[in-house]
């Protein structure tokens, strides 16, 4: 593994991605860098979002090494807020073609300027295994979810993983590997991303 690695996990609701940042900082001495961003339907909340989420990925980059940490792994990729969580929102109605230009103009604006994963680790998850994982977690916030939005964000997710060319992806079958209960699935897990990164 090369030191100074930057690994971004990738996922719909429900797929695991905190649970797995959470465990690769902790396994290989990552600092984690933890976005709640992207599920607000609101332009000025989406904007902020990503302006926040540019900037912590930014300036977090130096100071890291300063402090013993081997690499950065970021619980959800900047490039899957834009493009599927605020893309979805538009699909949705919820942002007009107006509000969309200028949301991509904005990342477009900073984009050159940050920081590119080496690796994307997609937790690939089916629709009812996500609702089923989102249900059982009993957030209040979550429930109300319609299947129909999952299957919307899985296929932004779909489509921009298909026209990536520049950051290499780690797939992970998650709908049989139960990273938050066993150990087993998180040694599994683990493996792959170690052998990857080597």
């Amino acid at each position: 593994m090369k030191r100074h690695t930057h690994v971004s996990i990738m996922g719909t609701i429900g797929s695991g991605k905190t649970t797995v940042a959470r465990l690769l900082a902790s396994e290989l001495k990552f600092q984690l860098l933890e976005e709640h961003f992207g599920e607000n339907a609101f332009l000025p909340r989406l904007t902020w979002q990503l302006l926040e989420a540019g900037r912590v990925l930014s300036d977090a980059r130096d100071p890291l090494w300063k402090k013993g940490y081997r690499g950065i792994v970021q619980d959800v990729p900047i490039q899957q807020d834009v493009f599927s969580y605020a893309k979805a929102q538009h699909v949705l109605g919820n942002m007009d073609d107006a509000e969309w230009r200028l949301y991509q103009k904005i990342y477009r604006s900073f984009e050159p300027q940050l920081p590119v994963p080496d690796l994307v680790i997609y937790l690939e998850t089916s629709v009812s295994e996500l609702t089923r994982r989102i249900g059982s977690r009993g957030r209040g916030y979550e429930q109300k979810i319609p299947a129909n939005y999952l299957e919307l964000l899985d296929m932004l997710n779909h489509k921009w993983l298909s026209e990536n060319k520049t950051i290499p992806v780690l797939t992970i079958e998650t709908d049989g590997l139960n990273i938050v209960r066993s150990k087993k699935a998180q040694e599994e897990l683990l493996q792959k991303v170690r052998k990857t990164l080597t």
